[in-house]
């Protein structure tokens, strides 16, 4: 694993991601592994040699960076944390940065959103209630624990992450689950409705993306644990014409679930 401590030039960058102005990275790279990360695209701009999940820059002046570029943005922007990489990975123990960054917009009225898959952060509730507008997400991605230590290892166990929402639900906190990727064979999506309600506003889902080295990350865990299930990926996920009934029918099952549960679901595939 290697590890580096660097001096970023910005801490605050324009976002692409739907309804988000501004996205903070505190780290580059993440500890938690995951298989199918689809943010392990950042290896061509960082030049890393290592794969992902083994390695990680640590931003140590993001406190400072963000202290100087917050005045200079709207005051009704929305500011996720974060998009390339998780603000309560494992260094975030030792290094606090998300909790220094989550002091410094609490003095301010910014809509921020938080995604995590950490019960880390319980760690800075008492931050957490400053900040007048702010959602927590966290992913659920399947509540097999088994399975979950195959494809986010490093990662807070499905149980705790939902017990996670329920003490922020409890504390007032806004909360949403992110329901993905869809993994077929692995993401029980009824469960996951029922465990989640009356512990989140919301439901954001999305389904796997394929592209480059996110597919065969996957591919290596189900090949050696899952092979029957590799004929159902390759139909229905690498199948353009498949894909287009897949999702279509991955859609009629969420919105369905979504009133027998009571949760609205945000669909963005």
């Amino acid at each position: 694993m290697v590890l580096n401590e660097i001096k970023a030039k910005n801490i605050l960058s324009k976002s692409g991601l739907p309804g988000v102005d501004f996205a903070i990275n505190p780290y580059v790279g993440c500890l938690h592994s995951c298989v199918y990360c689809y943010a392990r695209f950042i290896k061509k701009f960082t030049k890393h040699k290592e794969p992902w999940g083994e390695f990680c820059d640590i931003r140590i002046n993001a406190p400072e960076l963000l202290k100087k570029e917050v005045g200079k943005i709207p005051s009704n922007s929305s500011i996720f944390i974060s998009s390339v990489t998780d603000p309560y990975q494992p260094l975030e123990k030792k290094y606090q940065l998300t909790r220094k960054i989550l002091e410094i917009l609490a003095g301010y009225n910014f809509k921020v959103s938080i995604l995590t898959k950490s019960n880390l952060v319980l760690r800075d509730l008492d931050i957490l209630k400053k900040i007048k507008n702010l959602e927590v997400g966290l992913t659920i991605t399947t509540l097999d624990e088994k399975i979950q230590k195959l494809i986010e290892p490093r990662a807070s166990s499905p149980y705790s992450r939902l017990e996670t929402l329920k003490v922020l639900k409890e504390a007032r906190i806004k909360t949403y689950a992110f329901v993905g990727p869809i993994l077929i064979g692995f993401t029980d999506l009824e469960k996951i409705f029922a465990a989640l309600k009356n512990k989140v506003n919301y439901v954001f889902s999305d389904t796997l993306n394929t592209k480059g080295q996110n597919w065969a990350g996957l591919e290596r865990v189900l090949r050696q644990f899952y092979p029957e299930l590799l004929a159902k990926y390759f139909e229905n996920y690498l199948n353009p014409k498949n894909y287009r009934n897949y999702v279509f029918n991955l859609k009629s099952q969420l919105k369905s679930l979504a009133v027998k549960y009571q949760i609205p679901v945000k669909i963005v595939f």
